[in-house]
């Protein structure tokens, strides 16, 4: 397939519904461009899918923003060619700090490489608020320690961790927005492995969202976005959707196992409450080993869905169809 041909399909692509809790309905619909995982720097034609994403952007009428949710680039010049595309595009860019992006650099640099303001902020827009979370940090010993330099590969440590700070001021948000917001980080929330409870890294920032939703309904989260897993998987916690974004580049399983097709989304937040999402069916340029046969949510595609969540506090329903501002930042 042609980089014309894919961006055609893009635009035209499939969608699924998720029905958010909204306690009122918002007066406009929002529409925005989604990647994640690109690895430029790791994936050896990161360049060339990020080249089909901001074209795919640029024809796309109608965008309120574009949003890359972390593993964007190493912060070296080499990654250079990569931001340029990036500031390319005519809309506002909202930034997330995944873990790779400070393999090379601290977070002040990885900041500065995309132009983020602070590592984890508020902006409303449209009649949403957006939250972005910094889940980098690892626990060693008792102690913890943000990434910076590629720390965090290190042995008896646990991952993915928001560091107190960070938890009292997205208290503090929940608490006096209002908007229902829309939570997004780079690492997952309100996944668990079969069978097993969330970890106590994920518990701790989801009691603060099911304690705040209690304290103020108006401003509670609706729904939760993030990558890092590089899968296609949607779950539900308290009846908010969690929704893993699959990676622009491939999957990992002892390995990088790369997708025929670059990756990425359309969303659109519907007037009566929905997420739609446009995604893009590939297949793996090679199969994956047996082993990861097991991993919920493998893929090469971010897959069409039909899903329902009547009230907040449902367990959420899925059916499988064919395929196909104004901003608060806080600086630290």
């Amino acid at each position: 397939m042609t980089r014309r041909n894919f961006i055609l399909a893009a635009a035209a692509a499939p969608c699924f519904r998720i029905a958010l809790p909204l306690l009122t309905r918002p007066r406009r619909a929002l529409k925005f461009a989604v990647i994640t995982d690109l690895h430029y720097g790791l994936a050896p034609d990161a360049h060339a899918r990020f080249e089909t994403f901001v074209e795919a952007v640029k024809a796309r009428k109608g965008l309120d923003f574009a949003m890359q949710m972390g593993d964007f680039c190493y912060g070296v010049p080499e990654a250079a060619p990569c931001v340029e595309l990036w500031h390319s595009i005519n809309l506002p860019r909202l930034n997330v700090l995944g873990n790779h992006d400070m393999d090379k650099c601290d977070k002040d640099h990885a900041m500065a490489v995309t132009g983020m303001k602070s590592r984890y902020s508020s902006t409303k827009i449209g009649d949403y608020r957006f939250i972005i979370l910094d889940l980098n940090h690892f626990k060693k010993e008792g102690k913890l320690v943000s990434y910076v330099n590629g720390n965090y590969f290190t042995d008896n440590a646990t991952h993915n961790w928001a560091d107190p700070e960070q938890l009292a001021w997205l208290a503090s948000e929940l608490a006096t927005s209002a908007e229902p917001v829309i939570l997004i980080s780079h690492q997952p929330l309100g996944f668990a492995e079969p069978g097993q409870a969330v970890p106590p890294e994920q518990k701790q920032v989801l009691d603060v969202i099911v304690e705040a939703k209690k304290k103020n309904p108006k401003g509670a989260v609706v729904l939760c976005m993030f990558g890092h897993l590089h899968v296609d998987r949607l779950e539900y916690y308290e009846g908010i959707p969690f929704y893993c974004v699959n990676s622009a580049s491939y999957f990992w399983s002892s390995g990088m196992h790369a997708y025929t097709k670059p990756l990425f989304a359309f969303m659109t937040l519907t007037e009566d409450g929905h997420l739609e999402v446009a995604g893009v069916s590939g297949e793996f340029v090679k199969p994956p080993p047996k082993g990861s046969d097991s991993v919920v949510g493998r893929s090469a595609s971010l897959s069409a869905r039909n899903l329902s969540l009547v009230e907040a506090g449902s367990t959420g329903r899925e059916r499988r169809p064919t395929l196909e501002p104004e901003t608060r930042n806080i600086v630290h």
